[in-house]
């Protein structure tokens, strides 16, 4: 048998859908590329130092704990604005939803926004694909949807309708559906909500990537499907999605071929989710090779639960390659610099596979400022990473027009730059306020007069949506009203009171010392305080106010023993789902693992709450040092891994022996000149473009991971 049999049985037999997910996450990713060929992943991340992150609340002694060991370390489920936590229990189509069979009176022509010679036209198109034809659009968003809406329901797939731009003039085409398209005439159901909500739950893959694998399945823009919050990619998470009248027998059958997302609950509500439309999230965590004995991590934990923590934006805020800084590209958004912006997204990394698409597309922006060329390195499926969508909006406009090029990225991601730097700036302030003045209240600080929770920072910024990602019709932030404190009243708040702002068009800054910290770290990146309003609305911050301390809830904690870095602390939502059985500690187990369980209001960051109770460093550079504590892989030689994947191969396989391992590489390429070889290698590593995505959609988890920069 050849070589490329023999890695699709091993990758069958342990990526199977229906295999214990506990063997599909040991089974490295990447495998054809395990060993000396990962050097480009080696990654220069910042330290916590670097973006403002230096002081804790709690005087407790530090002690040693692994953070995200493994990606299924770390578990989130989402908590709705009523309280629920979303969690991944049914994967099947309601019984409710039962589309209704298309009446007479509904398939009438309507003519209020479309005359009737274009319905006849219409009629003739749906007959004869040479009557294809156009007409002026001088009609709302609300209007186009409406005629959408009636002719699908009038003719089913058999025509294609579509609103373009040609020469700045709106026009909507309509042509003959080619395929040989089913009638999917129905009516939605009339006694059930337009939007369907439903949880994703996924496996090391982030929200953004998320959206844009299900909406790829569904032929659909990902701008059509919306969320509450963004999850990280290193972690088990469950959250609720939403879109506009899809038929959910479609959205489960059609996503079934995502291997690490799996889509269920089905509801129906009158409304979509929006930016914040949530409470906050639940997580479940394990530390591994904790070093502490009981009582001082009992200390620890009763310190947090009573005192809380500094409410810092994480390190993942700002990216997780320091070459390319997320808080950079925001600077020169804020300033206006669209080339800079741009030139930076599109700079080539070190740290990235000079293989892979994204790193070709960048050498060859580099080598010929032609985005046509750099565009086509890229397959269809990796078509939706930003610097392609950066790429395609230079293709779809004039090469020096930036700020179009800018809006092909969606706009969550273009929004999440800007926070970036507004977070970068609320950490420095932050630690300084606390290193010179305490944790205690002074005159000049700042009280929130309102009692309401404060909404995020992704949503109370935002000055205007676009037309393809709409909000509620009042789209004007509200204006929070705050107190500055005087003499008199530092008896009455505490810390726990005090909020300081993100630096925007529409806040009040603190009337003492700290509103010249502000002033001097934003002309450090040539900024004023004010932040003033620029052409281009997208980019405008109004600003917003951040707690200080942030408190934990519902914690509670308990210690595990385990014998192996790949044993399973936690189970997670589908494999309950699935069946299988809560973890097992091991009493004589040689290392010791913490298990958390707490729940944080939206915009706090799980990993500043280990960071309080471990008092070490959260960055990858120092967590990875930390992970090499098994005494099997002692004798391994050390080689740069991707962060992304699990650490430890399984206890019971070929890659946890070291000298079995390099036996067998020596058995598989011990005849490198042979004709089967030299046959199917090409296939892995230079093939065209639509046989690398065929290999990709096969398996995607030897795919090289798009950059999200």
């Amino acid at each position: 048998m050849s070589f490329r049999g023999n890695r699709r049985n091993f990758r069958n037999r342990h990526h199977s859908r229906g295999e214990s997910s506990r063997y599909r996450n040991n089974a490295p990713r990447n495998f054809h590329n395990h060993g000396q060929n990962r050097q480009f992943f080696s990654k220069e991340s910042f330290t916590e130092s670097e973006v403002g992150i230096t002081e804790y609340v709690g005087d407790h002694e530090g002690f040693s704990g692994v953070i995200k060991a493994r990606f299924s370390d770390f578990h989130v489920n989402e908590i709705s604005q009523t309280g629920e936590i979303a969690k991944l229990t049914d994967l099947a189509v309601p019984k409710s939803f039962v589309p209704a069979v298309p009446t007479d009176d509904e398939l009438v022509e309507d003519t209020t926004l479309l005359s009737a010679d274009v319905w006849e036209k219409l009629r003739e198109l749906s007959k004869c694909e040479e009557k294809n034809f156009e007409i002026d659009c001088n009609f709302s968003k609300e209007q186009r949807t409406l005629i959408h809406e009636s002719i699908r329901r009038v003719f089913g797939n058999k025509i294609v309708t579509n609103t373009k731009e040609v020469n700045d003039k709106k026009i909507i085409s309509f042509t003959k559906n080619k395929g040989n398209a089913a009638d999917n005439r129905f009516v939605w159901p009339k006694d059930l909500g337009e939007y369907v909500h439903f949880i994703v739950y996924k496996e090391s893959v982030d929200t953004v990537e998320a959206t844009f694998k299900i909406s790829d399945c569904l032929k659909m823009k990902s701008s059509l499907f919306t969320y509450a919050g963004v999850k990280d990619k290193r972690a088990k998470t469950s959250q609720w999605f939403s879109v506009r009248k899809v038929d959910p027998r479609k959205l489960i059958q059609r996503t079934k071929c995502l291997r690490y997302i799996h889509i269920g609950n089905i509801s129906f509500r009158d409304e979509p989710l929006k930016l914040g439309h949530l409470s906050g999230n639940q997580f479940r965590i394990a530390l591994r090779n904790v070093t502490a004995e009981d009582a001082l991590i009992d200390i620890a934990l009763q310190s947090l639960k009573v005192n809380g923590f500094i409410n810092y934006y994480g390190l993942q805020r700002f990216g997780a390659d320091k070459e390319v800084p997320t808080y950079k590209i925001g600077v020169s958004l804020l300033k206006g610099n669209w080339k800079e912006a741009c030139d930076i997204i599109l700079t080539p990394k070190a740290s990235e596979d000079p293989t892979s698409e994204i790193a070709e597309a960048k050498r060859a922006y580099k080598e010929t400022n032609d985005s046509n060329i750099a565009s086509q390195k890229f397959s269809r499926f990796y078509n939706k990473c930003v610097e392609s969508k950066l790429l395609l909006g230079f293709t779809k406009n004039h090469e020096n027009d930036y700020v179009n090029a800018l809006d092909n990225i969606p706009r969550t991601m273009r929004l999440l730059y800007l926070h970036s730097f507004q977070s970068l700036v609320w950490n420095k302030i932050v630690s300084k306020r606390i290193k010179k003045f305490g944790l205690k209240p002074i005159v000049g600080d700042l009280i929130l007069l309102s009692e309401a929770e404060l909404p995020p920072a992704e949503v109370d910024e935002l000055d205007r949506p676009t037309e393809e990602e709409p909000e509620a019709e009042n789209t004007s932030p509200t204006r929070l009203e705050v107190k500055i404190l005087t003499e008199n009243d530092l008896s009455t708040y505490t810390i726990h009171d005090v909020v300081l702002p993100l630096p925007g068009y529409d806040i009040t800054y603190p009337e003492n010392e700290v509103k010249d910290w502000y002033k001097e770290i934003l002309e450090e990146h040539g900024l004023t305080l004010e932040l003033s309003k620029q052409k281009v609305k997208t980019y405008n911050l109004s600003g917003t106010y951040r707690k200080i301390l942030a408190q934990v809830k519902n914690l509670s904690w308990k210690t595990k023993k385990y014998n192996h870095p790949n044993d399973v602390l936690i189970r997670s939502d589908y494999e309950e789902l699935n069946g299988e059985a809560e973890p097992q500690e091991h009493p004589t187990g040689q290392y010791k693992g913490l298990c958390l369980d707490f729940c944080l209001d939206s915009s706090c960051y799980a990993t500043m709450v280990l960071r309080e109770i471990l008092k070490i460093d959260t960055s990858t550079s120092t967590q990875s040092k930390l992970n090499d504590y098994h005494s099997e892989l002692s004798s391994e030689p050390t080689t740069t891994k991707d962060p992304n994947e699990e650490s430890f191969a399984a206890p019971d396989s070929l890659l946890s022996d070291p000298a079995k391992y390099e036996l067998f590489k020596q058995q598989i390429f011990a005849n490198p000149s042979s004709d089967e070889l030299k046959r199917k290698q090409p296939e892995t590593i230079d093939s065209p473009p639509d046989k690398r995505q065929k290999t990709e959609q096969e398996d995607p988890t030897i795919k090289i991971q798009p950059s999200l920069v």
